[in-house]
This record gives structure tokens, sequence and C-alpha cells, in this order.
């Protein structure tokens, strides 16, 4: 007999370059979903430093070198994933042996679904080994291969935690990148949307020394530019046909702001503006207008955009993942968790209308321990 439920653990670095976000859920990789336990790990200045460098030459056409470079991180990455994943298992209340399988979504070096290829650093054979479990990993790329987008991929698990019977739901994560699923019965649509936090903290980076502006707190003292708005407002990705997905890297901060005399404060405020107002515009490709909208990511905690979506939106209608008893900054991997036990018993994770597959995938790579 199959077992119902799983312990499943998932680890999801993206492509932020902050730090590791690991979450323990039981599920049956349906409609039964509980969450155990989540923890956070910084990355220090010197993993930083190796993930950018190794991104920045991935663009590059000097594939030794490229290979180089990914072979020294994945080795680096990998033995900071170990030492964490102990670090993890010594707090977590179920033991080692009791965990089914662990889902790995290590940080995303290249992602480029028209190319068919999505690459993320962790070395899953040597984790399977290690820790003697069998591992999901390189959830990206089977979508791709069969024609879609290769993100987002999260949206049937917010379909596990978030659907409700009668009311027409969008729910947006706010990562780096901005994406939506829209749940309406057995509907459910999504794509990703544009720049979510990724503009915002390259300038704070750039201007202020700040990995980002925590709470809104910059961009609050800032004020609107009409004008530089209206520009960005003519930016074509407004107006793309959705599904689709972007690299973190695929919105920089010198193509919104060329030579401009305006004060760093107005700008990252109208940054965070335009953030919202994407977020906005993406309304347009679902068929009926949400009855409530529920935000997650790290940009739920970022409250000068978040009084932007009220504006934007309807404030009655806006709610955070915290609402219904989730922790927004850990949605990503309790999805990979879950998304891992699909995997694990043969259940599909992307659809035609959430990344543009031409098939219902199943996704990700099981690497078991006795292989």
């Amino acid at each position: 007999m199959k077992k119902k439920n799983f312990y499943s653990l998932g680890i999801m670095s993206g492509s932020s370059i902050d730090g590791l976000d690991m979450s323990l859920i039981m599920s049956d990789g349906k409609s039964t979903v509980k969450i155990i336990y989540n923890q956070y790990y910084k990355f220090d200045k010197i993993i930083k430093e190796k993930i950018s460098k190794t991104i920045k030459y991935f663009n590059l056409k000097n594939y030794i070198y490229k290979k180089k470079l990914y072979l020294e991180l994945n080795l680096y990455f990998t033995n900071v994933l170990i030492d964490k994943l102990l670090m993890f298992f010594e707090e977590c209340p179920i033991h080692l042996k009791d965990i089914d399988l662990i889902g790995l979504h290590g940080n995303t070096i290249y992602h480029n679904p028209f190319e068919k290829i999505s690459i993320q650093i962790g070395d899953s054979k040597k984790l399977a080994m290690k820790f003697k479990k069998p591992i999901v990993c390189d959830f990206r790329q089977r979508d791709i291969l069969n024609g879609g987008q290769g993100a987002p991929l999260v949206p049937i698990f917010h379909k596990a935690i978030f659907k409700h019977k009668s009311l027409p739901t969008m729910v947006i994560n706010i990562g780096g990148i901005s994406n939506f699923t829209y749940i309406e019965g057995r509907k459910l649509i999504s794509s990703d949307i544009g720049p979510g936090n990724v503009l915002i903290d390259n300038y704070c980076k750039n201007k202020f020394g700040k990995d980002f502006d925590y709470e809104g707190k910059l961009s609050k003292k800032g004020k609107i530019l009409k004008g530089l708005l209206n520009e960005w407002k003519k930016k074509p990705f407004l107006n793309y046909s959705v599904p689709i997905s972007y690299d973190n890297f695929y919105f920089k901060v010198e193509d919104f702001i060329k030579e401009r005399k305006a004060s760093h404060t107005d700008i990252l405020r109208t940054l965070t503006y335009f953030t919202a107002y994407s977020i906005k515009n993406s309304e347009k490709h679902i068929p009926k207008s949400p009855e409530r909208f529920i935000i997650c990511g790290g940009g739920s905690k970022n409250k000068t955009l978040m009084n932007d979506l009220k504006k934007l939106l309807d404030e009655n209608k806006i709610f955070t993942a915290e609402n219904f008893g989730y922790d927004s900054s850990f949605i990503e991997s309790q999805a990979f968790a879950y998304i891992s036990i699909r995997t694990f018993i043969n259940l599909s994770s992307s659809f035609n209308s959430t990344t543009g597959v031409k098939k219902n995938t199943i996704c990700g790579t099981l690497i078991s321990p006795e292989n």
C-alpha cells in the first residue's frame, strides 16, 4: 500500500542571492498540507560574491570559463547546503529518519525558456548520498523541454492552500519577479508579471548601500515622478502574452533609469509604485475580477508597496498569506516540498494554463540514494 502522507523538506534559494529558505511539510501532494517547520539561513558575503560572479559570466560565450566557475560554485554551494541542512535537522521537530524526501531548488544561475535552458546550482547526488534520502531537483527543465516557460511552478501549491469553493482568487507572489496565480473552481491560470523586488533592491544597493528597502521606509519619503512613471508604462513587457517567465536579470535598473536629475528617494518611490502598477496591469489576463487578492513573498513586507496595491486594487479584497496562517516568506520553499511529493507519486505540477507547457508535466528529477 502506498503511503498517503509524506514528510517533505523543500529548499529554495531562487535567484535573489540572499539565503536559503527551508520548509518541512506533511502532505499527500493533493489537498492535505500541514506546515511543520520553517527556517531561513542567510548567505554570507563570500557565497553571494561567488554566485553573482558566476551569473555575470554565464552571459558570456567563454564556455570553458563558465563551466569552471559553475563547477567550483556548485561544490561550494553544496557544502553550504550540507552545513545548513545539518543545522536544520538539529532544530527540526521531526527526526531525519522520518523524513521521506527532500526537494532542492538551488539558486538560479541562468533561465531562458526560449533557449530551453534553466540552470540551478546544488549537487543533488551528493545530498542523496549524504542524507540517504531521495532528492527531487531540476524542477524547471522538463517543463521547458515540453514547450513551457519553466515558471511559475508554485500555482498548484497556491491552489492547494488558498482555493475557495466560490471566491475567484488571485495570489500575487512578489519575489525578485512578481507572478500571479488565478484560482476559480477548476481554473488555474498563472504567469510571471514583471519586476517585483528586483529593481527596488538593486537601486537600494546602488544608491543607498542597502540590500533592500526595509518595510518601504526609504521609498515612503519620496514622491512619485509622473513623467518617469508614464515612460515606464510604455514598456513592451506590460503587453506581452501570458504565460511568460522572466529571469531576475531580465530587468536592469539601467534600462529604467537613464540620465535623470531627480532625487534617489523619488526614483525609488516611483520604482515601488511601478511594481504595484504592473501587478494591477496583470488583471487583464484573467477572466473575472477576483474577490480576494492574497499577497505573499518578500514584497508583502514592503508597506509602501502594499499601500500602493491597496489604492490600485480594492483595499477590502487585499490579504496576505499570514491572514490564512501561512508565512509569506516561506510559500515557495513549502511549494517545492509539495511539488516534490507530486513528483515522487507521479502527479503533474505544470499545465498549459500555468506555464504554457504543451501537456501536463511532472516537474523535477528524482535522485535515489541507492543510485
